[in-house]
């Protein structure tokens, strides 16, 4: 596994986790959905189509037009339990604390309804690590993926890629200043001849890329098919002000913070 990180920038662990494991993640995502006035909290949720595509609102003020649609639901992590004990699991944390030379910490998690078809990037272009390179992220496919539901794209070995230094002396992205960074990422990839490739999983399969790999969700052609996947960054645990961490029972840890503004 060290090798293909290193090499590829990526690993993918096959039939992970178990149906149950899922189950009782996609028991609570529903439950929250469906109970919003009682259980969303300050949850947000982005729209991934329709007319208010774009838009961030807080899940209670969410229409059933979006819930149905493409979206992703922000920050389960810091109100649900089942979402903590899947990208916390056990087994899990000990490969990516191989993977970080740290035990991880989560920082946000992302939970899918179907792909996001956004275009490819680096996760560090919003949420650089506080050390270089000191971020994984995890995809757990909760269902049995098809081609035409917008599966994951990317290209490997794209994390040897040095990353574009935006204006202001860092990796985190200026919008004004993306196509300059777009055009160099694409001078890289065509001069290290670097092709994407598509990942199509299964239920309980788990994708980790590496801070740098550079990803994206290909279009959905049906749209009638859904692509459940809960995505996870993790930085160092030690790597932030330890009071802002939190422990779970099988030791996991996870980033005290607000949610998302809308």
């Amino acid at each position: 596994m060290i090798e293909s990180w290193e090499r590829d920038g990526f690993i993918i662990l096959k039939n992970f986790f178990n149906q149950n494991d899922l189950n009782l993640l996609e028991e609570d995502i529903c439950l929250t959905l469906e109970n919003r006035e009682t259980r969303a909290g300050n949850i947000t949720i982005d729209i991934l189509e329709g007319e208010l595509i774009g838009q961030r609102l807080k899940l209670v003020d969410a229409p059933e037009s979006a819930i149905q649609g493409a979206h992703k639901v922000n920050d389960l992590y810091l109100e649900s339990k089942a979402c903590r004990n899947l990208n916390l699991n056990r087994k899990l944390c000990r490969i990516l604390e191989t993977l970080l030379g740290d035990k991880p910490l989560v920082i946000n998690s992302l939970s899918f309804k179907k792909g996001s078809q956004q275009p490819h990037h680096f996760d560090t272009y919003y949420m650089p690590p506080m050390v270089k390179d000191m971020m994984a992220v995890t995809s757990i496919c909760l269902e049995d993926q098809s081609l035409e539901t917008g599966p994951l794209s990317y290209y490997p070995e794209s994390h040897k890629i040095l990353p574009y230094v935006f204006s202001h002396g860092g990796i985190h992205a200026v919008p004004e200043e993306m196509e300059q960074a777009t055009q160099y990422i694409q001078s890289e990839l065509e001069k290290r001849n670097l092709k994407p490739k598509t990942f199509v999983g299964n239920a309980g399969d788990v994708f980790i890329w590496h801070a740098q790999l550079y990803h994206g969700g290909l279009p959905i052609t049906d749209h009638e098919k859904t692509r459940k996947t809960l995505v996870t960054h993790y930085w160092r645990k030690h790597d932030v002000e330890q009071h802002r961490v939190a422990t779970i029972k099988s030791g996991g840890n996870y980033l005290i913070r607000e949610h998302q503004n809308t």
